[in-house]
């Protein structure tokens, strides 16, 4: 085969642009796992810990949400537990703790994304209580674990505003949301989504002078209820961010209330970087599971907080 003089040109070219590339990335350092230094239980006694877990996809519906709390004398709670899919990760997470026993199941709302895997666990672990909204959503995924609370004779409790109840014995947990007596509209449950959401389990954990606020699914319009009612209350330093981050909900009423050290975003990506960006301007410092994987905040009581997320960040688009 010839070559002309310019192709022999255009080719010592190219090969020296692949030999530049292959060196920059052999070059480019390993990205660090700190999953086992999150998923190591041994640090958990005498703290409130919250490990806020990077779900992985594997199927259409999104991932979704799931927090597995350890309180200071080791009781074991589970806020949502994303889709049925996603099993996979919480058994994983809860196997890497040591963890036999989930004493409280607690369901924010009953979408795919957060109670998916719910039947699962009711029928793998020992459960000793499941804590859900009094609402009904008539669909495959929420009789499954309905069934299995059935089947199993799980105690189930309705949380409503003004209830509370104590995490082992040092924790306070409130309910902030949803107000008792659910009206359904006409047709319910076609284009529930919102109506869903607005009627997520909103809850505060209070560990002396440390407090963390969950808040499930909520839009802006139950994110305006539960302030005009509890105001300074939503007040919170660790807050897992309402739906997602996504710009649906976060409404400046709400971070103004919250005021939150800290946020935790779980998603499959970034639901939406203007919200992520609100946050990080009023201070609050903001982690993404899709990015920074899962993330364990963990705090003696004392308002000071240890953070470590599984991941660090390569990049700075975020900000």
């Amino acid at each position: 085969m010839h070559f002309t003089q310019r192709t022999r040109a255009g080719l010592l070219v190219l090969a020296l642009v692949l030999v530049v590339a292959l060196t920059s990335f052999a070059q480019e350092p390993a990205v660090e796992d700190r999953y086992d230094q999150i998923f190591d239980a041994t640090q958990d006694p005498g703290r409130l810990t919250a490990r806020f877990l990077k779900l992985t996809t594997r199927s259409d519906d999104k991932s979704g949400d799931s927090t597995i709390l350890t309180s200071p004398d080791g009781k074991v709670m589970i806020i949502d537990a994303g889709n049925p899919s996603t099993y996979l990760d919480v058994d994983q997470a809860l196997k890497a703790l040591g963890v036999t026993r989930i004493d409280y199941l607690v369901a924010s709302h009953p979408h795919v994304d957060h109670i998916g895997s719910f039947a699962q666990l009711i029928r793998n672990y020992e459960v000793g209580v499941v804590y859900t909204s009094e609402l009904v959503y008539p669909t495959s995924h929420y009789k499954n674990y309905m069934l299995a609370i059935e089947e199993t004779n799980t105690p189930h409790v309705i949380l409503m505003d003004g209830d509370s109840f104590m995490f082992g014995d040092s924790v306070l947990v409130e309910v902030l949301h949803p107000l008792p007596g659910i009206e359904y509209y006409e047709g319910y449950p076609s284009s529930s989504t919102q109506f869903i959401n607005n009627h997520s389990v909103v809850l505060k954990f209070t560990f002396n002078e440390s407090t963390f606020l969950f808040s499930g699914d909520l839009y802006t319009d139950g994110e305006r209820s539960v302030v005009e009612r509890h105001g300074e209350r939503l007040r919170a330093d660790i807050l897992k961010v309402p739906h997602h981050g996504d710009s649906t909900s976060s409404s400046k009423r709400f971070r103004e209330a919250v005021q939150a050290k800290v946020g935790v975003m779980m998603h499959d990506a970034i639901a939406d970087l203007k919200v992520y960006q609100k946050y990080r301007r009023e201070g609050t410092q903001v982690f993404v599971s899709s990015i920074d994987g899962s993330v364990l905040v963990s705090t003696t009581g004392d308002g000071e907080y240890q953070v470590i997320s599984q991941y660090d960040r390569t990049t700075s688009f975020l900000d």
